[in-house]
């Protein structure tokens, strides 16, 4: 059974989205798909998705976590990470500014996998 929670007056979040809690948010780069450009995105966090767009309002493209491949680039002297949702053979590619932003992606990425109720056994790590 599937655990929900209650709002203060009781309500399940089911029925009001809007009052889910976004775990992380901020501009990250994604390299492109079809160009391979570095394209500047506004993400957040929610429900165990990567949510971007090109602004606040437009974010409405998701990226499942649950499941996911996460790695960090290593070597190519930028702040980035690969994500590759389970099942799927596309790979989305990340970039942060700094190595601190990265570590926070990161950190909350892991939560995000770790926090949802599909979570398999695999361990989260944050390096």
């Amino acid at each position: 059974m599937a655990l929900e929670s209650a709002t203060s007056n009781g309500t399940t979040d089911e029925n009001h989205p809007e009052e889910r809690e976004e775990r992380k948010k901020g501009w990250l780069f994604k390299k492109t798909h079809y160009t391979k450009r570095w394209k500047m995105m506004w993400f957040y966090i929610r429900d165990g998705q990567l949510v971007y767009g090109f602004n606040e309002k437009s974010a409405e493209k998701a990226i499942n976590l649950v499941g996911a491949k996460v790695e960090i680039l290593e070597g190519d002297g930028t702040f980035g990470w690969t994500v590759t949702p389970k099942d799927s053979k596309r790979t989305f590619i990340l970039r942060a500014n700094t190595a601190e932003e990265q570590q926070g992606w990161m950190t909350a990425i892991c939560e995000a996998q770790l926090n949802s109720e599909e979570h398999n056994s695999n361990a989260c790590v944050v390096q």
